[in-house]
């Protein structure tokens, strides 16, 4: 399965901050849901940033020479440099649409990729994501469940 093989973390950095393992229920249309079991996985590791349903948190950023040096899991979203909340709304038809919420309290446009597993993917499909202007919010929106996005080459301008 494509989930387990992005999730699958064995090491003990120090430092890096793991959320308690679950279970991943997502929408998959107005009768069906699909789940996932997640392990022991990051909020944050090697500077990508790892999301799923309902995940609302904060990043710190270390930039040094006009570039991301360091990213670091933060608890509290409200105090962070950037906060990151990731939902899944289902409308009445059954359908469902997934939306990341990006506040950017940083003096920096903020730059990043994305890759997402979804639950009829064959493995991780890249994503756009839109550069996120210094002290403003960016909302992007997918038609479709998505059971990991992960956040990577965040970088600042």
């Amino acid at each position: 399965m494509a989930l387990a093989a992005v999730t699958n973390f064995a090491m003990a950095d120090e430092g890096v901050v793991f959320r308690e393992p679950y279970t991943l229920r997502l929408h998959q249309d107005k009768t069906h849901y699909v789940e996932y079991p997640v392990g022991k996985v990051p909020f944050v590791l090697n500077g990508s940033v790892f999301l799923f349903k309902d995940d609302y948190f904060g990043i710190g950023l270390d930039v040094q020479n006009g570039a991301v040096a360091a990213v670091k899991y933060l608890p509290n979203p409200e105090s962070a440099d950037v906060s990151l909340r990731f939902t899944q709304s289902v409308k009445e038809d059954g359908s469902s649409t997934m939306l990341l919420e990006i506040v950017n309290r940083t003096k920096y446009t903020l730059m990043m990729n994305g890759v997402m597993v979804t639950p009829a993917g064959k493995g991780p499909v890249g994503t756009s994501i839109i550069p996120v202007q210094a002290g403003l919010v960016n909302f992007e929106s997918w038609p479709h469940p998505i059971a990991q996005l992960v956040l990577t080459k965040l970088a600042v301008k």
